[in-house]
């Protein structure tokens, strides 16, 4: 056969490929409404290049094995994203994938199926999954499907990631931050290098480190990290910035600029982040203290009993004077009392005094029903007042940012280079501008973690911190204060980190979904907040001093009246009298006068009477008249 002919054969044969790519295309095209594209990878990197991205979703499917082809795809994995489309490569059954692929990076997270004839007799295809566990690890991988003319397409049931679930001991870089309970470093007693995270984090990292069977190592670092005026990081965020890490193992606020640089994994709590202050020391005095125990209703009802109970008492005397059986059936040592003395002796039943006995039956039975009436309405008060009392009421000097601001008089801060400190910084809210620039630029030292945060709250006077509310409820048993939320400022989504080509985001992801969908994740929650939360100390609930300021005062003021009222009676007495009052000087003087003349009088009965005269009561009563 002539050069000729073979170079026409070829070239019929290409056409004949062509004309079937096309018509596939017009398949693919018109009536599955697949957008399909037919181009060499030169074409690809001029037309395309890094808008790939645009592309939803794309299948990149490369249709034979030439050595050209092979250089090409090595090419193109250096600056593709090798996990962003799905690849789908047909090679010949006696072309070997490792050969093939041996300089291309498959990542663990990419999704690539080499389809390869059985044998050369037979038409069917096997479809294999092929991955890279790490850039320096050999080729892995496992039996995707098969294709056949008869049968067709028979595919995995299992998922991606339920397939490639195993890392082989891969080692994860973990860096975190020493801030408990949630996050503890364990460090080497030799050389204090980390070793291990303790807290709920870690425990998620060692269920993870399970679930994935890899490794971890640890770096410590002082921040979570910010993004300076330069674009650089600082902290965590740098470590995966900078590729220095693979995993963020500490609580990171999800924000806009971190979404930019790195991403994040499932989510592990939601929780609400606002600012903390100091419990004020005074309490505020309850100047209806005794009077809150009750009702408006209750005590008008009381003042109605009171009323008439004493009508009804003042009606039966004036029933019994008129109708002259009273003179009969009084005692005479029974006074009659005006109405007023009756209110007054109605109102000491219901304060536990005594009232004057009465002679009357009908008077009596007033009597009972009103000591009955004052002893459950006494209990009642008596209990509902230390109720009242018991409960501690504290004067919030402000509860929003903009009465903070307005106070002037605390300082505040958040921790040092965190999503809080970045969350002020660029800010577009008038209020928290005017807190970054007066009060946050202001202050030299911010604390590294919440505790040292929540610390200086109680160590410092007026000083405001910013926190997570789980963690100020986790902290609050380390504190030596009672601490006093603010209004809520943001809702915060609580998760860790991988670098933004990261290709185990995936896995990480798909464990954290496990844990969360068993259980697993809350009960960790549950256990290791309660197990770093002390419980608050059980005791008595004292009364203060502002407690009982409204007695005090009630005290203080009567007796004043009391002292005003004697003043004016002596006053009065000295107008109408001719001789000033007696002192108590004279009326001593006197009584002992009177005592001398009766000794006197007595010797005196004795010395006409005899030695033996004991003196009769009615000789000495007409003696003494």
């Amino acid at each position: 056969m002539s050069v000729d002919s073979v170079a026409q054969t070829r070239m019929l044969s290409g056409l004949q490929e062509m004309d079937g790519l096309l018509a596939l295309q017009k398949y693919f095209s018109g009536t599955l409404s697949i957008r399909t594209a037919i181009m060499d990878f030169r074409m690809f990197k001029s037309r395309v290049g890094k808008s790939y991205h645009s592309i939803k979703r794309p299948l990149f499917v490369l249709l034979n094995d030439l050595d050209d082809i092979k250089d090409q795809f090595s090419m193109v994995s250096e600056w593709i994203a090798m996990a962003y489309p799905t690849w789908l490569l047909f090679l010949r059954n006696t072309t070997r994938f490792e050969d093939f692929l041996s300089k291309v990076h498959v990542p663990f997270d990419c999704v690539l199926m080499v389809a390869q004839p059985e044998n050369n007799e037979s038409n069917g295809e096997v479809i294999r999954d092929v991955y890279r566990i790490g850039r320096e690890e050999d080729l892995r991988w496992m039996k995707f499907g098969e294709w056949d003319e008869n049968q067709g397409f028979r595919g995995p049931r299992l998922g991606l990631y339920q397939r490639r679930h195993d890392l082989y001991g891969r080692n994860i870089r973990v860096v975190s931050i020493q801030d408990p309970p949630v996050s503890r470093i364990l460090r080497d007693k030799t050389n204090r290098t980390a070793v291990g995270i303790a807290g709920f984090f870690g425990e998620v990292i060692q269920l993870l480190r399970e679930g994935m069977n890899c490794t971890f190592s640890y770096s410590e670092v002082r921040s979570w990290g910010v993004r300076l005026s330069n674009g650089t990081w600082t902290g965590s965020m740098r470590m995966l910035v900078e590729n220095e890490a693979d995993l963020a193992a500490t609580e990171l606020m999800m924000t806009s600029d971190r979404l930019d640089a790195v991403r994040f994994t499932t989510p592990v709590y939601s929780t609400k982040c606002r600012v903390y202050i100091k419990r004020p020391d005074t309490t505020a005095v309850k100047w209806n203290a005794y009077l809150a125990p009750f009702a408006p209703s209750t005590w008008n009802a009381i003042a109605l009993t009171i009323v008439i109970a004493s009508l009804a008492i003042a009606s039966i005397d004036a029933c019994f004077n008129v109708t002259g059986w009273l003179a009969s059936s009084r005692d005479s040592q029974t006074p009659s009392f005006t109405f007023s003395e009756v209110v007054f002796g109605i109102f000491g039943a219901f304060c536990s005094q005594g009232m004057e006995l009465s002679s009357l039956d009908p008077i009596r039975l007033v009597h009972l029903s009103v000591h009955m009436t004052a002893v459950v309405v006494l209990a009642a008060y008596s209990a509902a007042l230390i109720s009242y009392l018991a409960v501690k009421t504290f004067a919030m000097p402000f509860t929003t940012m903009e009465g903070m601001l307005a106070d002037g008089s605390y300082r505040f801060a958040v921790v040092k280079d965190s999503a809080d400190y970045s969350f002020f910084q660029n800010t577009s809210d008038r209020v928290l501008t005017v807190m970054f620039d007066e009060l946050l630029t202001g202050e030299t030292e911010l604390p590294f973690n919440y505790l040292d945060g929540l610390r200086s709250v109680c160590r410092k006077s007026k000083y405001a911190f910013m926190t997570l509310d789980n963690m100020a409820s986790v902290l609050q048993g380390r504190v030596d204060c009672a601490l006093e939320p603010l209004d809520p400022m943001v809702q915060a989504t609580i998760a860790m980190a991988v670098p933004a080509q990261s290709p185990y985001r995936g896995i990480i992801d798909t464990n954290i979904l496990l844990l969360r969908d068993s259980g697993i994740l809350q009960r960790l929650l549950k256990t290791e907040w309660a197990t770093n939360s002390k419980k608050s100390k059980s005791g008595w609930s004292s009364v203060e001093l502002e407690d009982a300021a409204p007695l005090l005062v009630f005290l203080l003021f009567t007796f004043f009246l009391a002292c005003l009222g004697l003043f004016v009676e002596r006053l009065i007495h000295r107008k109408r009298g001719n001789e000033a009052p007696p002192t108590i000087s004279e009326d001593i003087r006197r009584a002992s006068v009177g005592a001398t003349a009766n000794r006197k009088r007595s010797v005196a009965f004795r010395r006409s009477f005899g030695p033996n005269f004991n003196g009769r009561r009615s000789v000495v009563r007409t003696v003494r008249t």
